[in-house]
């Protein structure tokens, strides 16, 4: 929702929603971080009286993210960007929770959450690619991300 000076259709949008929630054939699900939903679910009397549960999801930590970098270079598609590649053996979730934790600001992990990961990614298998030299022929090598990698992967997001 918008601030009331700019053209907002978000409380009409509530009140339409507040419509057909009383008739108690339906749920609705609204997701989002806790500031901006606090300020929608209270923007109307009435409509704060009819959310009456709410679920609360902590922020990842760093070995968290850790296990969705290792989940999503284990799980990729053919149209995936990093189809083929691998994490390196020493690419642990140990030393890449650890790579975050010193490479990230908590404050950079909380804006971004999970959404960290792809960019991290992405950015990794670039350094993987500008790292190699075009003599390169070791087909392990050319595929295999590093923690070097992923280092410089995450120093290109604060850029």
């Amino acid at each position: 929702m918008q601030k009331s000076d700019d053209k907002d259709y978000g409380l009409e949008a509530l009140e339409e929603i507040m419509s057909v929630m009383d008739s108690g054939k339906i749920i609705v699900i609204f997701a989002g971080y806790s500031e901006p939903m606090k300020r929608v679910i209270y923007s109307n009397e009435g409509f704060c009286r009819r959310v009456t549960k709410f679920f609360h999801f902590d922020d990842f930590n760093p070995m968290d993210l850790a296990h969705i970098a290792h989940i999503k270079m284990n799980s990729q598609t053919e149209n995936s960007l990093l189809y083929g590649f691998r994490l390196h053996s020493l690419c642990t979730l140990e030393a890449i929770a650890a790579l975050i934790e010193r490479e990230t600001t908590e404050k950079r992990r909380k804006e971004m959450n999970g959404g960290l990961i792809d960019p991290l990614l992405v950015n990794a298998r670039e350094h993987l690619d500008l790292r190699l030299s075009f003599d390169c022929m070791d087909p392990d090598e050319l595929l295999t991300i590093t923690l070097e990698d992923l280092e410089e992967g995450l120093r290109s997001l604060s850029q």
